[in-house]
């Protein structure tokens, strides 16, 4: 590994500063489980890394029913992952943490640092697209908030520019009725990349089971996360039935851009695209029907 500059702000304004003045020349370390890997290979090379861990507003984890959750970008997979608050309102979130890793690497890893990664596997990114999150972005120049849908560009590539930081995400708190689900589809039992990664997101009427949203997002089928529009689509309105169900699942097997690698098909992936949002629409709604 190449040697490198450690610097470790404390405040946001200092760290902006820095990215400001270093640019590409630095890399932004949140909790180091993907970035240190990546220099010890050689993909980084960078001549400042710059610790975020010890900025307090980046470790923010607050919920508000009026403004909904705060997650600061420092903030662990671990606290996410065991946060009551993320448990009760965003099971889909709680379960794409969970799947990250071991314990001892979810006590390091940040969902900022999951994010930033932008690989297409990456767990908890199906769950923040169906959860639909805002990114705030801020540099020495100002601020700017990005849909997190729109944030990722390509396999390890975002609109984060060389002196911006990723601060925050922003989820708006749930109407009644309203829970998640996300399922991953992997070869080992534990601590695997996903093969497929389903999450979903639906709320249902006052009255009855019709559904009245429906968010549904994948990954690792294509080169960024997705959302299935056309299987949300399929939702809205109806009381589920395995024949919903089936063209729900159909429609997010047409979104997929799978390839074939050495862990699946894209025939495999594409199939099971198919099968897994079923499941996790299931799954959703019958969440939903419980959740205050």
């Amino acid at each position: 590994m190449k040697d490198f500059t450690y610097l470790a702000p404390t405040t946001l304004g200092e760290a902006l500063d820095l990215l400001s003045t270093h640019r590409e020349r630095a890399k932004v370390l949140a909790g180091g489980t993907d970035l240190m890997l990546l220099m010890q290979d050689g993909v980084f090379t960078p001549d400042y890394v710059i610790d975020i861990r010890r900025i307090p507003e980046l470790n923010t984890l607050e919920f508000d029913p009026q403004r909904g959750l705060l997650v600061g970008a420092a903030t662990t997979l671990r606290r996410i992952e065991t946060s009551p608050v993320i448990l009760q309102k965003y099971p889909q979130l709680a379960s794409g943490a969970r799947e990250i890793g071991s314990v001892q690497i979810r006590n390091l890893g940040s969902i900022g640092g999951n994010i930033c990664t932008a690989t297409p596997s990456g767990d908890i990114l199906p769950s923040l697209l169906s959860l639909e999150a805002t990114a705030r972005i801020a540099s020495a120049r100002g601020e700017r908030s990005v849909p997190l849908e729109a944030f990722f560009t390509g396999v390890r590539k975002t609109v984060l520019q060389p002196d911006e930081l990723l601060v925050d995400l922003r989820i708006a708190a749930p109407p009644p009725r309203t829970s998640g689900s996300y399922i991953k589809l992997y070869t080992r039992p534990a601590m695997d990349l996903a093969i497929v990664g389903v999450a979903a997101t639906v709320t249902l009427s006052a009255g009855d089971s019709t559904i009245q949203r429906a968010r549904i997002s994948l990954g690792a089928v294509a080169p960024t996360p997705i959302r299935v529009r056309e299987a949300e689509e399929i939702l809205v309105g109806r009381v589920l039935t395995d024949e919903i169900l089936a063209e729900a699942g159909q429609a997010a097997a047409r979104a997929a851009r799978p390839i074939s690698d050495v862990r699946a098909s894209a025939e495999y992936r594409r199939e099971q695209c198919d099968l897994m949002t079923r499941r996790a629409v299931r799954q959703a709604v019958e969440r939903a029907k419980s959740a205050a």
